[in-house]
């Protein structure tokens, strides 16, 4: 097994291309596609070669580019960067260190374009720089080929960089490798420190004077010291010079528009950025088109409208088809005077799997493949993913899959990218049948797919260009034709002054490119605090410093945070588990793990204490709630009874739930997992062998129900409707002492012969299926009717014909059922065929 650093040197993904004189391979390719709104810390990928992202200054913007975007060397707009004290590295100026010449990085300086370094160690960094003269962007004696797409800006005087590769440290020596361009006097110039080399090249004045788009390339051919210039597919110049690779620095870096010291912009728009080994080109040759890669073709997946979405029609009649409606609300009662809507616990709870010693993550996804193998992945050692499956659901065994890392022989995505949800996607392509999105180390949040689950692929452009925090949800929402995720922000801020943790929705229709996202400026977002208290700095992006990118904050809208209305202060969404639930339409179910926090600040020491070492406790405990929704934005939550309380289970206090992401089902079972911890979080007494995964057995459709009092009949009336299908059936729990009735009415209201409640067959037991029966007016019921008691139970009267259920009749009228229950919890009813 590869280490880190050689999966990253060695390129996941190598574009070749055949020349005259060999092969070549791309070393790396930057398209700048990422969103023009890109806020400085966050990153530009490379997409084919290495995996070397850098990150935006405040010196650079992306732009409308050649192919998709470009960056251009024009400065993000102002913002204002207080000192703060001794909180923020990032938001001090530092003083020049003992030996150097330059201030250390901060966002007082952090005026380049685009960056990766080796350096800056004060600084946190999370997005996996590669060193660059431990690689072949290291230019040397080797063929080489640097080619982009440049659009000069002829008026802007001097010299500007292009790129430029030093050894560390930065700005303190001359020791680098550098391209830049004068557009005003129409030359290239290069240099090589460590050949003692640099030439000029003035064959593309003509390009470089002009406006337009122009594709320039530079080969270097080692054998004679030739380097060449190629302006849009014609060789017009080559000329002669040594080239040798810097000496390796462990404070290296490359920028790209600007110079090391920030200095030297670029006058224009750089676009697709590419270097290879090798002589991509060694005669003229055809412009190429846009390197990025092909973005698959699909059609979305169509189902029925929302019934009772925000925007869908509050009156009018309603087509259910055959569709289930799980009775989580009153949305298809006109009247629902004295129900009460009601969570169920799950009826039995075992743990499945232990023995963790903490290497397996708590945010957890449970899927069942096509061929009935359930299932679930999970963080391993160094936050790969890895894979455990059983044929069961009870009996969990981890997979050899052929990476193996630190005594994990199941891992399937070999990079730091737990905190996702693998799920199949009804759309396609069949080679990216399998989608999972996770933030991936601290660079950003990516699209992974694969044709079975096993073997992933990393598209190399976040979705998402935010640092994650949490598990990010993701799933396909076939009645809104949408893709949905779900991402925590930390921004928002407690009244208490701690962090309150929520979730923010985010949509696309194309789930390959860069999602939507309504970024903030500094004004913008100081405007929302004004209502809405967030968190120091603002704006968000700077709280990880100039080289890793902010986490989410509040560019989209929120849809799962602690109710002051309900929940204690210091209360937060950990993680909401949210989806589409698969078994009826227009209802969306999510288990948030509801976290209480004991350092909580401003709370009152009686509750801070706790966190106190000597209690052995630690930050806080969680619990597994249940909430609900008709279309995934609004959302109701359920408190008491917690879904999953923090309890005894076999024979373990478990201070710490956290539901997976996903169920199965099995016949009239619905399995889910979670992964139960006896430590509290954050804790001050360790005890790993404690952790492990439960599966929680739960009624089909059973989550929540429509609940009728006891003591009393209650009857309310549906909306209108239309249905297709020849029964009714229920899914519904009277008690022994409790009933329901059933009446159908026309579209005024006004029962339909035969279909009186009065008349339905008494509805007494607890079935997951039950068909509503009513007394045939065509039998004739007089011999059974006139029997007693005793007479009933030994009657030999034939009623084969005394009740009647097929409801074809009505099918496609416009109908309203009348329901009268006593003691009952209703879960669910389906007109089926």
């Amino acid at each position: 097994m590869k280490t880190k650093f050689e999966r990253i040197v060695s390129a996941t993904l190598v574009l070749s291309l055949t020349t005259a004189l060999g092969a070549s391979e791309t070393t790396a390719l930057w398209l700048f596609d990422e969103p023009e709104w890109l806020y400085p810390s966050h990153t530009i990928d490379s997409s084919v070669g290495l995996d070397s992202p850098m990150v935006m200054g405040l010196g650079g913007t992306l732009t409308q580019g050649k192919w998709g975007n470009a960056l251009s060397t024009k400065p993000h707009p102002p913002v204002d960067i207080p000192d703060h004290g001794e909180e923020t590295a990032s938001l001090n100026r530092l003083a020049v260190p003992a030996g150097r010449t330059q201030e250390p990085l901060t966002w007082h300086n952090a005026n380049f374009a685009a960056l990766m370094t080796g350096g800056e160690r004060h600084l946190r960094k999370q997005v996996g720089f590669v060193n660059p003269t431990d690689t072949d962007l290291n230019l040397g004696d080797f063929d080489w080929t640097v080619e982009f797409w440049l659009r000069p800006d002829s008026k802007a005087k001097g010299d500007g960089v292009v790129f430029e590769i030093g050894k560390s440290p930065r700005g303190e020596n001359d020791q680098t490798t550098r391209l830049t361009v004068n557009a005003r006097s129409g030359t290239f110039a290069f240099s090589n420190a460590k050949a003692g080399s640099s030439v000029t090249l003035n064959g593309a004045a003509k390009q470089l004077k002009g406006k337009s788009w122009s594709h320039f390339a530079f080969t270097y051919q080692s054998n004679n010291d030739t380097l060449s210039l190629f302006a849009n597919g014609q060789k017009i110049e080559s000329t002669t010079v040594k080239v040798k690779r810097l000496e390796s620095g462990d404070e290296s870096y490359m920028s790209l528009g600007r110079d090391g010291l920030w200095k030297k912009p670029l006058a224009g728009i750089l676009d697709e950025l590419r270097f290879s080994k090798g002589l991509v080109y060694t005669d003229d040759f055809k412009v190429p088109d846009s390197f990025a890669p092909e973005v698959p073709e699909f059609e979305l997946a169509e189902g029925v409208p929302l019934r009772f979405g925000e925007d869908s029609p509050k009156k009018g009649t309603l087509n259910f088809g055959h569709s289930k409606h799980v009775f989580w609300d009153d949305s298809l009662l006109e009247s629902s005077k004295g129900l009460t809507f009601n969570t169920h616990q799950p009826k039995y709870i075992e743990r499945v799997v232990e023995g963790l010693l903490g290497q397996v993550r708590k945010h957890l996804t449970v899927i069942e493949d096509e061929q009935g193998m359930i299932r679930i992945y999970h963080g391993v050692a160094d936050d790969y993913l890895g894979i455990r499956v059983s044929h069961d659901g009870v009996n969990f065994v981890a997979p050899d899959t052929g990476y193996h890392w630190k005594g994990d022989k199941n891992v399937v995505i070999p990079e730091a990218a737990p905190m996702g949800r693998p799920m199949i996607d009804p759309n396609g392509p069949p080679e990216h049948r399998w989608k999972y999105v996770s933030g991936l180390e601290g660079r950003g949040v990516y699209l992974y797919t694969s044709p079975d689950g096993w073997k992933w692929k990393r598209h190399r452009t976040a979705v998402l260009p935010f640092r994650s925090g949490s598990q990010s949800s993701l799933y396909y929402d076939e009645q809104r034709q949408l893709y949905v995720g779900f991402q925590r922000t930390g921004h928002p801020m407690t009244a208490g002054g701690g962090t309150s943790r929520e979730f923010v929705i985010s949509e696309t229709n194309d789930v390959f490119s860069p999602w939507p996202v309504n970024p903030l400026t500094q004004a913008e977002a100081k405007k929302i605090a004004e209502t809405r208290p967030l968190r120091y700095p603002i704006p968000w992006w700077m709280d990880n410093g100039p080289l890793t990118p902010g986490d989410f904050s509040v560019e989209m809208p929120t849809v799962f945070a602690p109710d002051d209305k309900i929940d204690p202060g210091g209360s937060g969404i950990y993680v909401p588990k949210a989806m589409k639930y698969p078994w009826a339409e227009d209802a969306y179910i999510s288990f948030p793990a509801m976290y209480y926090d004991y350092e909580e600040p401003q709370q009152p020491l009686n509750r801070r204490i706790l966190y106190h070492p000597s209690y052995k406790k630690g930050s806080g405990t969680m619990e597994s709630h249940v909430a609900v929704s008709r279309d995934g934005v609004s959302w109701k939550r359920f408190t008491r009874p917690a879904y999953i309380p923090m309890a005894k289970y076999q024979g373990r206090d478990i201070h710490q739930i956290y539901m997976t992401e996903g169920m199965i089902r099995r016949g009239d079972e619905i399995w889910q997992y979670f992964y139960g911890q006896e430590e509290y979080h954050s804790p001050a007494v360790r005890n790993k062998a404690g952790n492990a995964i439960y599966r929680a057995v739960q009624r089909l459709d059973g989550f929540v129900s429509a609940d009728s009092p006891y003591e009393s009949e209650v009857t309310v009336m549906t909306r209108p409707f239309t249905f297709d299908g020849n029964r009714l059936e229920l899914n519904i729990d009277t008690g022994a002492l409790g009933y329901a009735l059933v009446g159908i009415l026309d579209e005024n209201g006004k029962p339909i012969p035969g279909f009186e409640s009065d008349n339905c067959i008494w509805i007494n037991g607890n079935y997951v299926t039950h068909k509503v029966e009513w007394l045939n007016p065509k039998a004739d019921l007089s011999e059974v009717s006139a029997q007693g008691a005793n007479e009933m139970r030994h009657s030999t009267v034939n009623i084969d014909n005394a009740t009647v259920s097929d409801l074809s009749s009505l099918a496609g009228k416009t109908i309203r059922l009348q329901l009268r229950m006593r003691g009952t919890s209703l879960y669910a009813m389906q007109f089926a065929k």
